[in-house]
C-alpha cells in the first residue's frame, strides 16, 4: 500500500496541486491583493521607457519596492509586448513551485520517509497564503524562497557546511540579497536573528565561543546581502530619491507612530495580529498548525535539531515583525516552508479523531461557497454560466472529506486532496466572471478602441486591471466614491465606466457602448454578514456600464 501511495497517489496529488494552481492562472479574480495592480503598472511603464532603471511609478508611489520584481515582469512579458496576466503570473508560480519542491527535500530528509516530503509539500501548497500570494504578480514568494533556501542548504547539508567554509555563508548571502532586492533590505534583521540564534544554540550558549567562532559566518552572509541590495541605489540614475523614499519613507517609517504604545493592543495593526499570523496565512490548515505548536510545546526537549531551527526561524520572524508599527501576517510568509516542514513531520501521528475537527472548518466553508454560488446562478448570472462540473466540485471535496475520513487508514491523506479540491471549487466559482459575462466583447473593444476610459479605481491604481479587458484604449482612473468627479466626468461628455445595481438602466442623455459583470470588493465586515444571511447580493455582484453623454 506504501508503494502504490508513493507512486500513485501522491503523483496524481501533486498533479491535481498544479492544476488547480495554474487553473485561471489569467484571472481577474484570483485570490490577490491590491499591490498586484499599482506592481503591474510600475512593470508596464518600466518597460515602455525601455530602461531598467529608474522605475517609471504613478504618483504616490516612488521606490515603493526593489527592482527585481519588475524586472521579471519585463523579461516575462518581452518588454510589455506580450502584455498579459498569464505571462505576468506564471513566473511566480514557479517559484511557488521550487519552494514547495525544497519542502518536500528537507521533510524527506529530516523525516527519512517520502511520504512525509509529500505531505509537507502538499501542507505549504494547501496553506490559504500561498495559493493567495504565490499566484499574482506578486513580490512574496520569491522573498519566501530566497529566505528559505540558506536555512534549506543549511539543514540538508548540515554535515558538509564546514567543509565548505566562507564560500556556503556568501552564497547565504547572495540568496539573502536576492530577497532583498524582491521585497526589502529589512530581511537581514529577522534572517541575522535566525542565524545567529541557530549557531548559538550549537555552541550551548556559549557567547565567546559564538563571538569567536561563529559571529563572523552571520557577519558574511548579511554584509553580503546589502551588498546585493546596495546595487540598486548604486545602479539607479537618482540614487538619492531611492534612499529617501524607499529606505526612510517607505522601511524606517514603519518604526514611526504617533501612539506606539497604544498601538501595540489596539488599531488596524495590534500585535496580537503579527503573533496570530502563523494561523491567517495557514488557512484551512489553520487547525493542524495549532495542533502542530502544542505537540511541539509538550515535546519540546525532544525536538530534534532540525525542528528546532525551524522554530527559531518562525520565531525569528515573529519577535522581528512584532517591532514595526505595521504589523502584517504577510510579513511572515517565508516561515511558511518551515511549518509545512514541520507539519510533513508530525501528519503521520495526528490520530484519527482530529481529522474531523480539522475538517469542519473546510466543509462550513464549502457549504458557504454552495449556497453562494446557487445564489449568484439564479439572481445574477445567465443561464447555464456554469458548467456540470463546476456545480459537482465542491460537493465531491465534501464527499472525499467525508468518505476518507471515515477510515483509519485514509484519514491522514485525504485532508490536503479535500483542501486542493477547495481552491479549485473556489476558482470554479468565479469562473462565469472571467468568461463572457465578465468581459467587454469584441464589438465594445474595438468602438474604444485608442480613446480615454475612465474607470472606477477604489485602490491605488487598480484601473490597470481594465487594460486587459480594454487592451486597446487608454485607461484612467477616478474614485467612485467621489460623485463630484463622477458627474463633472459624465457632464464634460468623457467616457466612463460606472458601476449600478443588476438590471438597474443609466437614465439620460447617455450612449451605452456595453457592459459586464463584475464582483465588488473590500466589503465592510455588515456587508459581509448582509451577503451571507440576507442575499443581498448587489453588496457581492453588480454590472459596470461604459456610457457617454450624446451630443446635444
Amino acid at each position: 500500500m506504501t508503494a502504490f501511495r508513493t507512486h500513485v497517489v501522491w503523483s496524481c496529488l501533486l498533479v491535481l496541486a498544479v492544476t488547480t494552481y495554474l487553473y485561471s492562472l489569467d484571472g481577474l479574480y484570483i485570490p490577490h491583493i491590491g499591490d498586484e495592480a499599482p506592481y503591474i503598472q510600475i512593470a508596464r511603464r518600466t518597460a515602455e521607457s525601455e530602461n531598467w532603471l529608474p522605475l517609471r511609478t504613478p504618483p504616490g508611489l516612488e521606490n515603493t519596492k526593489p527592482p527585481l520584481l519588475f524586472w521579471l515582469g519585463i523579461v516575462a512579458t518581452d518588454w510589455a509586448r506580450e502584455w498579459n496576466l498569464y505571462r505576468l503570473r506564471f513566473p511566480i508560480t514557479l517559484f511557488t513551485f521550487t519552494t514547495a519542491a525544497l519542502v518536500f527535500l528537507l521533510a524527506r530528509r529530516t523525516a527519512r520517509d517520502s511520504e512525509s516530503g509529500y505531505l509537507a509539500a502538499l501542507s505549504f501548497l494547501a496553506f490559504a497564503s500561498t495559493f493567495q500570494y504565490g499566484r499574482p504578480f506578486l513580490t512574496n514568494l520569491p522573498e519566501t524562497l530566497f529566505v528559505f533556501l540558506p536555512f534549506f542548504f543549511f539543514l540538508y547539508f548540515h554535515d558538509r557546511i564546514a567543509g565548505w567554509g566562507v564560500f556556503f555563508w556568501i552564497g547565504a548571502g547572495l540568496s539573502v540579497g536576492l530577497a532583498c532586492l524582491f521585497k526589502s533590505f529589512v530581511l537581514v534583521a529577522p534572517v541575522g536573528v535566525a542565524l545567529s540564534w541557530c549557531l548559538l544554540s550549537e555552541r550551548p550558549w556559549r557567547f565567546q565561543t559564538f563571538l569567536a567562532r561563529d559571529a563572523w559566518k552571520v557577519a558574511a552572509t548579511l554584509l553580503t546581502a546589502l551588498a546585493c541590495f546596495s546595487l540598486w541605489p548604486l545602479l539607479d540614475p537618482d540614487p538619492a530619491s531611492v534612499i529617501r523614499q524607499f529606505v526612510i519613507e517607505e522601511n524606517f517609517g514603519k518604526l514611526a507612530s504617533v501612539d506606539y504604545l497604544r498601538g501595540l493592543f489596539s488599531g488596524p495593526y495590534p500585535l496580537h495580529r503579527i503573533w496570530l499570523g502563523p494561523f491567517a496565512n495557514a488557512g484551512p490548515l489553520a487547525l493542524p498548525v495549532l495542533y502542530l505548536t502544542v505537540s511541539h510545546w509538550k515535546r519540546r526537549r525532544a525536538l530534534t535539531r532540525s525542528e528546532k531551527f525551524l522554530w527559531i526561524l518562525v520565531l525569528s520572524f515573529l519577535l522581528v515583525y512584532s517591532i514595526p508599527s505595521q504589523r502584517q501576517e504577510n510579513y511572515l510568509l517565508p516561515t511558511v516552508p518551515a511549518l509545512a516542514v514541520l507539519l510533513g513531520g508530525e501528519w503521520k501521528r495526528i490520530e484519527r479523531p482530529w481529522f474531523y475537527v480539522f475538517a469542519l472548518p473546510l466543509v462550513l466553508g464549502l457549504l458557504i461557497l454552495i449556497w453562494l454560488t446557487d445564489a449568484i446562478s439564479a439572481q445574477a448570472l445567465p443561464a447555464g454560466s456554469y458548467l456540470f462540473w463546476q456545480r459537482v466540485l465542491p460537493w465531491s471535496a465534501i464527499a472525499v472529506l467525508a468518505g476518507g475520513l471515515h477510515f483509519r487508514r485514509t484519514a491522514p491523506y485525504v485532508f490536503h486532496l479535500g483542501v486542493l479540491l477547495a481552491f479549485a471549487s473556489l476558482t470554479a466559482a468565479l469562473a462565469p466572471f472571467e468568461g463572457p459575462a465578465g468581459r467587454y466583447d469584441r464589438q465594445t473593444q474595438e468602438a474604444l478602441a485608442g480613446k480615454a476610459v475612465h474607470v472606477p479605481s477604489n485602490f491605488v491604481a487598480k484601473y490597470e486591471r481594465h487594460r486587459f479587458i480594454l487592451p486597446k484604449s487608454e485607461i484612467e482612473g477616478y474614485d467612485p466614491s467621489d460623485r463630484q468627479r463622477v458627474n463633472q466626468l459624465l457632464r464634460t461628455g468623457q467616457i466612463v465606466a460606472i458601476e449600478r445595481p443588476l438590471g438597474q438602466t443609466v437614465a439620460g442623455p447617455f450612449e451605452v457602448y456595453g457592459g459586464r459583470l463584475t464582483l465588488r470588493s473590500r466589503q465592510r465586515r455588515d456587508e459581509i454578514v448582509r451577503i451571507l444571511m440576507d442575499r443581498e447580493l448587489d453588496l457581492l455582484v453588480q454590472q459596470e456600464l461604459i456610457v457617454q453623454r450624446r451630443s446635444p
